[in-house]
């Protein structure tokens, strides 16, 4: 049998002077300052009713009469509030709570009430259970270290608490990578009061040092703000409005969008592979068109995450999927084809967001279309999970090393470094890999007149889906040690220069030479591993050929996929309507140039 879940009070320090945001708190406490129609106490009042608290103390000195007049019993909200009076005095933190003592029915939730943040409580009265503790405090990242008060933890235990303005703190500060602070919310056995006099007393300055050693630390990694003055409020507004902030009761529902396109490679593909990057250094000119992948995002009240995708099939029709979860610690990888959702769970795990959402994502081409759809979708949920992040917000390099990372460790899905950054940076790309994270993208300037010539004779043709996904492909080839063969490696240097060669004649708008090109890389590598093409495949090369093509290529890492046709001008139509007889449609395209994008919308 379930053992019935145990009820704790939340008791909310309400009474300081709020002086720092003076005016405002000369009618009204701090934590009573309207937010679009609401004092901020409501807020973390809610944030502390989704998880069934419903008993509330509110200790109050400062203007109390006014929460008490707008709150009252705490009916209107299906709750119940009690309040504890500072009447002669301020009795500080840890006075305020003694004072409350007789209000308080055993262990209890002690806050601040100028403090918002989203922690999940389940979770921290677990974690203060079974640790047997008497006094649990909730600690985060500091965001400020050098004009914060610091906590030191070791394995879950508050070992030290530093002052600022100390000779320990500065010591603390150079020591540690990620300085924690005191996030303003705590769990206590109603022992602890034993501990602390009626009288005025700061929990922080005078009651803590007493408990250090004896109190756990419970590390919150999600929203956090500490409301100090007329910034931090508008901050805290902006999040409201931003949806980040019980959106459910703010009525400011917004969603998130991204888009990150999928590229075409006109040369050096291959050579973007680990260890001839490192070893040779690699090179691939490519660029975007506007077929991509969508991300759409909404935040909920709780940590639930919700994925849905809808996934083109061999038929040209959609495949819905869709998986939840509690938590995002629920997520796992499972790798293999069980699962059709495995880099969109990959890529929340990466990002590690503190908060839950329903998530849904679509992609315009089908998986394995070589066409890099798998990176512009990673790229795609990062972007609208980044675009949420109040700091630390990723570069360009930063998101696009983060969506190859994924699918190289997480996923283990082998394979180059191109597909990620094009999808990130958009448009035309000479792009220069060094080995791991060292990579330099070089826009192509390209008149617009060649731009317009070369779109029109272009041709993306769909061959068929591949059999194996490239990671497979790229497996394979290192299996057979390709990359430690001589004649080998020598075919992807002369894919190499061939590609330096295409980007010198599409910036002088030699186009004829750009698209034999295109057919002589793909020659050359056809060499570097024949089997990365076929009887079909081959046919339809030659049919394209014979009908006025000058290059053609196979995109991605072979097998199947998409076809890159150039073709004589005024040749496209015929080339076009060959290859459509033989089973291979062509694509309706435009070039993208602006990579990754992402908006907000209001809820309809």
């Amino acid at each position: 049998m379930k053992s019935e879940k145990k009820e704790y009070q939340a008791l909310i320090l309400v009474g300081g002077l709020g002086t720092r945001l003076r005016p405002f708190t000369q009618t009204v406490p701090k934590p009573m300052v309207d937010i679009d129609g609401r004092p901020f106490l409501e807020f973390k009042i809610e944030s502390l009713k989704r998880y069934g608290i419903k008993d509330f103390i509110l200790c109050v000195g400062h203007l109390g009469h006014i929460v008490e007049e707008y709150f009252g019993d705490g009916k209107r909200l299906g709750i119940n509030i009690t309040y504890s009076y500072e009447r002669e005095e301020l009795l500080g933190t840890a006075g305020a709570i003694k004072n409350a003592e007789a209000l308080i029915k055993g262990d209890f939730i002690a806050t601040n009430g100028d403090t918002f943040l989203d922690v999940d409580l389940d979770k921290l009265l677990d974690f203060h259970k079974n640790h047997g503790s008497s006094f649990t405090m909730v600690v985060a990242n500091a965001s400020h270290p050098k004009t914060q008060e610091l906590v030191e933890i070791n394995s879950n235990e508050i070992t030290s608490i530093h002052k600022r303005n100390t000779i320990e703190h500065e010591n603390h500060l150079r020591s540690s990578l990620n300085p924690l602070v005191n996030a303003g919310l705590y769990v206590m056995d109603k022992e602890i009061l034993n501990h602390i006099p009626l009288k005025k007393v700061s929990l922080e300055q005078e009651i803590f040092p007493k408990l250090t050693g004896k109190m756990k630390g419970f590390h919150h990694t999600g929203y956090l703000l500490d409301v100090a003055d007329e910034g931090d409020w508008d901050e805290f507004k902006k999040d409201v409005r931003g949806g980040l902030i019980i959106p459910s009761i703010s009525g400011y529902r917004k969603v998130i969008r991204s888009r990150a396109p999928v590229r075409i490679t006109f040369g050096g593909g291959g050579t973007d592979l680990n260890p001839y990057d490192e070893e040779h250094g690699g090179v691939s000119i490519n660029a975007t068109i506007n077929k991509y992948v969508f991300s759409s995002l909404q935040l909920r009240d709780d940590k639930k995450i919700n994925i849905k995708s809808d996934i083109i099939n061999v038929y040209g029709g959609f495949e819905t999927h869709e998986e939840s979860f509690d938590s995002i610690e629920e997520i796992t990888i499972n790798g293999g084809e069980e699962s059709k959702l495995e880099i969109i769970k990959a890529a929340i795990l990466e990002m590690s967001p503190g908060f839950g959402f329903d998530l849904y994502v679509r992609s315009e081409v089908p998986p394995r279309s070589g066409l890099g759809a798998s990176a512009s979708l990673c790229v795609s949920i990062i972007g609208v999970l980044n675009h949420l992040r109040k700091k630390n917000r990723m570069t360009k390099h930063e998101i696009s090393e983060t969506a190859f990372q994924i699918e190289e460790k997480r996923i283990k899905n082998k394979g180059g470094r191109q597909d990620q950054y094009a999808a990130t940076f958009g448009g035309f790309n000479l792009c220069e890999f060094f080995g791991k994270d060292n990579v330099k993208i070089n826009p192509i300037d390209i008149g617009k007149d060649h731009l317009l010539e070369i779109e029109k004779n272009l041709l993306i043709v769909s061959s068929g889906r591949r059999v194996k996904s490239a990671g497979e492909i790229h497996e394979e080839e290192s299996k057979q040690k390709l990359h430690e063969d001589f004649h080998k490696i020598k075919r992807l240097h002369e894919i190499k220069d061939i590609a330096y060669d295409i980007e010198f004649n599409l910036r002088r708008g030699n186009l004829n030479k750009f698209g034999k090109l295109i057919r002589e890389g793909w020659e050359k590598k056809k060499k570097f591993n024949p089997s990365i093409t076929g009887t079909y495949i081959d046919a339809l090369i030659e049919e394209a050929i014979a009908n006025g093509a000058l290059g053609v290529r196979l995109m991605g890492a072979g097998g199947g996929g998409y076809l890159l046709v150039y073709c004589k001008p005024d040749h496209e139509h015929k080339v076009r309507d060959t290859l459509n007889e033989r089973g291979a449609k062509s694509m309706e395209f435009s070039f993208d140039f602006e990579g990754l994008r992402v908006w907000e919308v209001e809820e309809q």
